[in-house]
């Protein structure tokens, strides 16, 4: 290598060295976070309790909103669209009617537990999890929620869907519909029982979060629909 260019990679090697260390470095999250909450008048503590206060309450209201007759709907699995269609043709469209809400009336039957999970899945939510908030989506403590009560979930509620579609006959009604639809829709097919029910525990779980992620967008833009301030506060973080 000649002196020339042995120059060369120097001067390049420290001018990288001298800019690199001029950089602006970003503030760690947790100056952020710690930043936020002396804004805030908050403590780490308040934080935590006003992220369990304030789930709690978002969960009553997802609680007393899925209890009113006919607010659990659960759709039909896409794999019976071919089905439904010809039902339609036929002039049986009652039937197949009749068969989503019986899916829907299963679903309504569990929607209860789910709240009760939902509740005992808040308090092992810990202050890192808290912390998240802070300049988190909208829906942070919603999808924080989901993933502490995912297994309790699972665990509750699969026997209850299972319980829910026998006693209603819903997995009957499915073979039903072959028969109405004629020898050419027997091709298609309908689901199998555990097809059903993991359909049914997914829609649940769908629309639960799904409200409860709307209705914390909601609360966030209005904190003060919290009665408890210091949720108030913790749900307010960010709010321009």
């Amino acid at each position: 290598m000649n002196t020339r260019l042995l120059l060369t990679l120097v001067v390049t090697v420290f001018a990288s060295a001298v800019h690199g260390a001029d950089a602006p470095k970003a503030a760690p999250a947790n100056a952020t976070t710690d930043a936020a909450l002396r804004s805030a008048g908050l403590t780490s503590t308040q934080l935590l309790d006003g992220l369990k206060t304030g789930l709690t309450t978002l969960v009553s209201v997802a609680g007393a909103e899925f209890s009113k007759p006919g607010a659990v709907q659960v759709s039909a699995p896409t794999s019976m669209a071919k089905l439904e269609a010809t039902l339609s043709r036929l002039n049986q469209s009652g039937a197949f009617d009749s068969f989503k809400a019986s899916l829907s009336q299963a679903a309504a039957t569990v929607a209860p537990q789910t709240v009760a999970v939902l509740k005992g899945a808040i308090g092992p939510l810990t202050l890192a999890d808290a912390k998240t908030l802070v300049g988190g989506p909208a829906d942070a403590a919603t999808q924080l929620l989901r993933k502490s009560a995912d297994s309790a979930l699972r665990t509750k509620l699969m026997p209850l869907v299972s319980q829910a579609l026998a006693a209603n006959g819903t997995a009957a009604k499915a073979k039903d519909l072959l028969a109405k639809a004629g020898p050419m829709a027997a091709m298609a097919g309908v689901p199998s029982t555990a097809d059903l029910e993991s359909h049914l525990y997914t829609q649940l779980l769908d629309s639960t979060f799904g409200y409860l992620a709307k209705q914390e967008t909601a609360f966030r833009a209005n904190p003060s629909q919290f009665k408890n301030a210091t949720a108030a506060k913790v749900f307010g973080l960010g709010k321009k």
